[in-house]
């Protein structure tokens, strides 16, 4: 239980920093150098790390070290594209199961995002609001799924809201999903999210194409990303 503990506490402030850009990609983190800095022994840091590698933010390149991933365009592509397949579907099976909880839910999640919190607090606040429907699905390994897919988007979509801004279109398209998932309304929510999903993936894809690097690689680390 301890190290379970030690693990999601290294695998968390680590997260962090991939996310914000205090590790940048290609950036390697060894078992050994991660432990002494957290003052806790290699086993907790291995399973911090396969965390990590689950969530697709590292790489494994050695049993005792893993690096970095990068972001680029074809990673973002293939990640929208996914999801804009499987979420409003996940949506659309789980409308006739949400209830007043979930109402609740969304709208307190919804205020949470409307209060200009830091982006860590608005993108936890984000998943609840989603979750809140998809989850009711009854499919557990598409929910399984939806929530990775999320996960690995979430570096981009820090880059959304710290470096692009512009959020006005995610509240209003929030605001149209909750109206359509308290109508019931099961087709147009699927829509809806779809929808807001392509938005997004269109402010990023504009971004990242102008800023892409001089190597003309595709690939970005988001501290430089944060600073251009």
């Amino acid at each position: 239980m301890a190290y379970a503990s030690a693990a999601a506490r290294v695998a968390s402030e680590l997260r962090s920093e991939i996310l914000q850009g205090d590790i940048t990609p290609g950036s390697r983190l060894s078992q050994q150098s991660t432990a002494e800095r957290f003052g806790v022994s290699r086993i907790p840091v291995r399973d911090a790390l396969q965390i990590l590698v689950g969530e697709g933010l590292v790489q494994p390149v050695s049993n005792a070290t893993a690096v970095v991933t990068g972001m680029s365009i074809a990673e973002l592509q293939e990640l929208y594209e996914l999801r804009e397949a499987v979420e409003p579907l996940a949506t659309q099976i789980a409308v006739p199961n949400v209830g007043r909880a979930e109402h609740i839910t969304m709208r307190k999640q919804l205020q949470i995002m409307e209060e200009n919190v830091d982006t860590r607090t608005w993108l936890a606040a984000n998943n609840a609001f989603h979750a809140a429907v998809y989850e009711r699905a009854g499919r557990p390994r598409m929910i399984e799924l939806v929530e990775r897919l999320r996960r690995l988007t979430d570096r981009y979509m820090y880059v959304h809201i710290e470096v692009i801004g512009q959020m006005e279109h995610l509240t209003s398209e929030h605001l149209g999903i909750l109206a359509a998932v308290e109508a019931g309304d099961a087709p147009l929510t699927a829509m809806l999210t779809r929808e807001h999903l392509a938005s997004s993936h269109d402010y990023l894809l504009r971004y990242l194409m102008d800023a892409q690097d001089a190597t003309g690689n595709g690939h970005f680390a988001l501290k430089a990303t944060l600073t251009s």
